[in-house]
């Protein structure tokens, strides 16, 4: 018999459009899933957590905070940051487990977290917001994990709304939820190309980027037009290169929502292909099975394709109608494994949900 006094469901996220403009202040449109990280804890003097993903149990003391190089520095790193602002949270014994794949580019990281930290928020009445919860969890990526990660992420997994996209402005932190239509459907496809954001080119998007905007002194992306990166001297032609992309993803963020808003999914879709087509040019965050999915998706009948999440693997994202969402993916799936038959490739049909919740048990 289960005993555990909690259970939280915390999503990951999917973005629809805005990718690598979440750390430069930019907008952003991602949406919570159904595919979740579920945490079922009791509160305990230590920390005992069971992960069902590695078939592994841990323990340590709340005050550990000697990176472990795996799953359990974000478990650490919750605790870290709490400490650090004056919160001081007892342990806890608990099972992960749940449908979200790790590595795949759909925020596992940014679910497990808020799972951690919306658990101890509930348990030991810390009183934070959800907002501050995204905040508090996005420190522990960066001054914990060391991923210079962008709010998007853990903002999305703590405010997700069902039905909707969120519009977010990540300078402002000022948010709007938009409907997607009933009759379409997301199909997330994980290309077997596994990313890790510590090793991989991340970083050096991000520095050559912040770079670019101290050197035109702009604090947000959303300040710039292209116009402003042609004329400047100062950049780079790689900074240029690469803030060009960022500036017209910004755009297409705020037209993808607009047309949502307007039912025009032939617009939404056409953006979303362009979308790809600019970061792959351009800030070469792609890779030829994500390029391979993306046209395989557009020729089967989508609106429109792209890769969503950092990139250089992971997942890409198709607008479909739902009534062919199956035979869809199914299609696509067949195709792609015929391609890269070594690659343990997957698909899912993700619907927008709500954001990490917590249920207390009797």
């Amino acid at each position: 018999m289960d005993t555990r006094t909690h259970r939280v469901i915390s999503p990951g996220r999917v973005n629809l459009i805005g990718d690598h403009t979440d750390y430069t202040g930019g907008y952003v449109l991602p949406v919570a899933t159904d595919l979740h990280t579920q945490l079922a804890a009791s509160p305990a003097d230590e920390v005992t957590v069971y992960s069902e993903a590695t078939d592994d149990r841990r323990s340590f003391a709340v005050d550990d905070e000697q990176p472990s190089g795996d799953w359990t520095d974000y478990v650490k790193g919750c605790y870290a940051v709490l400490r650090e602002e004056g919160y001081a949270p007892g342990g806890f014994d608990g099972d992960l487990s749940g449908t979200l794949p790790l590595g795949s580019g759909l925020s596992s990281s940014a679910s497990l977290e808020l799972a951690v930290v919306a658990f101890l928020n509930d348990a030991y009445s810390l009183g934070l917001s959800r907002e501050r919860m995204a905040r508090l969890s996005q420190r522990v990526e960066n001054d914990f994990v060391g991923v210079s990660c962008g709010i998007m992420d853990q903002f999305a997994v703590a405010l997700g709304q069902s039905g909707h996209a969120l519009h977010l402005d990540t300078g402002s932190l000022e948010y709007d939820p938009i409907p997607i239509p009933d009759d379409v459907r997301l199909v997330v496809y994980h290309t077997g190309v596994e990313r890790g954001l510590v090793d991989t080119a991340y970083n050096e998007r991000r520095e050559t980027v912040e770079g670019a905007l101290d050197a035109l002194g702009a604090e947000a992306s959303t300040q710039l037009s292209e116009a402003d990166i042609e004329d400047a001297g100062s950049l780079s032609e790689l900074q240029r290169q690469r803030l060009g992309y960022v500036v017209r993803e910004n755009e297409r963020v705020l037209r993808v929502g607009e047309a949502l808003s307007g039912g025009d999914l032939e617009t939404v879709g056409s953006l979303l292909t362009a979308a790809h087509a600019d970061i792959a040019a351009n800030y070469d965050a792609s890779c030829r099975e994500l390029d391979f999915v993306v046209d395989q998706a557009v020729e089967r009948g989508a609106y429109g394709a792209r890769l969503t999440g950092a990139g250089w693997g992971g997942a890409a994202v198709a607008l479909v109608d739902a009534a062919d969402a199956e035979a869809f993916a199914r299609s696509l799936h067949e195709r792609y494994c015929e391609q890269f038959p070594d690659h343990e490739s997957r698909y899912h049909l993700v619907t927008p949900s709500d954001g990490v919740r917590v249920q207390r048990r009797s």
